[in-house]
């Protein structure tokens, strides 16, 4: 009888949720335009245009356990990149407990962490990955070298995550037991791969192993600057040489109108023979005109360890706040993609954003 007491109370429990809950629902919506001209001379690279777009919707709801005062969030995302063929509902999925300036997070894809396009000099949006990606540049085995979702990816894959937040900033701490499929558990598995432009882990790496992230944000007290830093590693796979990890550094410092970044990256994909570690630098400057118009500089190098020359990105972007719609456009230059002498490419972009 007590079993069935137990079981009675948190099936109505799941029905009926909290009286003391706040629900939302927001969404945000993307649409870009960009084209890419190959220089003549460039036999890897080909020129292109057209359209893309991003839909997000996120359900989130707020409230108070009924013991220990302890306050909790949860949510998720409903996600469309493009035309995507793979499941939607992979993005901002969490269920957090907060005990104060403490945080216990049960999640994926959700607190601070170094596995995105993370950079303090990315200013306006456009990122070298966005950059390179847009070029057309495409040969087997040679992806750009600036890559999106490099290293281990902890915060892609469910994690039991802890935060604790500070006067000089956030401090944090995951840990993903598994990102492989286990039998009667729903997880997803990380896909270590040198091409991944994408922020989905992928799917089915049956050998991926357990990983670990840990990490800082915040301005360590000091007025208009703004730093991080994340050390996250995956555990050896079995049959492989190497483990996946990564350092994601960056710095930011805005006075006045002007914001000066810089982020540095070095991240090892896991590999079953020998280490290809490869290094990112990216410089931003931005200067806010007015209160709706900012302008940005970015300049930005790559190298994996078995490259002779650098892969290069550099952009001049416009930002303009249009209310419930903001835009960004620019202008960039790709040199070098994958390391390829031959792969340059020129490009223009704009994106609409709105949110609602």
């Amino acid at each position: 009888m007590k079993k069935l007491l137990v079981t009675t109370a948190l099936a109505g429990l799941m029905v009926t949720g909290s009286a003391n809950a706040q629900t939302t629902i927001t969404g945000e919506l993307r649409i870009n335009y960009g084209a890419a001209a190959a220089d003549q001379s460039s036999t890897n690279a080909k020129s292109q245009r057209g359209f893309g777009a991003e839909q997000q919707l996120n359900v989130q709801t707020k409230g108070k356990l009924n013991v220990g005062g302890i306050d909790y969030a949860a949510g998720f995302a409903i996600e469309n990149d493009g035309e995507q063929s793979t499941t939607l509902f992979n993005e901002n999925t969490y269920m957090d407990f907060i005990m104060g300036n403490t945080t216990l997070s049960l999640s994926r894809d959700h607190i601070q962490r170094s596995d995105t396009d993370r950079s303090n000099a990315v200013l306006l949006g456009y990122s070298p990955n966005d950059l390179n990606s847009q070029s057309g540049f495409s040969s087997a085995g040679a992806p750009t070298r600036f890559q999106q979702s490099p290293g281990p990816q902890v915060g892609q894959n469910f994690s039991f995550a802890l935060l604790q937040k500070t006067e000089i900033g956030t401090f944090s701490a995951a840990y993903t037991p598994t990102a492989t499929e286990v039998s009667g558990i729903r997880t997803t598995a990380s896909t270590q791969s040198s091409n991944n432009n994408s922020e989905r882990p992928g799917e089915g790496n049956g050998s991926a192993e357990s990983a670990y992230e840990i990490g800082f944000t915040g301005s360590l007290g000091v007025k208009g600057l703004d730093v991080y830093a994340f050390k996250g590693q995956e555990k050896l796979r079995s049959g492989y040489a190497t483990k996946a990890d990564i350092l994601n550094t960056g710095i930011k410092y805005t006075m006045g109108d002007i914001t000066a970044g810089y982020t540095f990256k070095e991240y090892n994909d896991a590999s079953t023979s020998t280490r290809t570690e490869n290094k990112e630098h990216h410089y931003g400057l931005g200067y806010a005109v007015n209160k709706d118009v900012t302008v940005a500089l970015l300049m930005a190098d790559a190298k994996g360890n078995a490259d002779t020359i650098k892969e290069k990105a550099k952009s001049i972007q416009l930002g303009y706040n249009l209310g419930p719609v903001g835009m960004v456009a620019g202008y960039g230059i790709s040199d070098n993609i994958a390391g390829v002498s031959t792969a340059d490419s020129k490009e223009v972009f704009v994106r609409f954003i709105g949110a609602f």
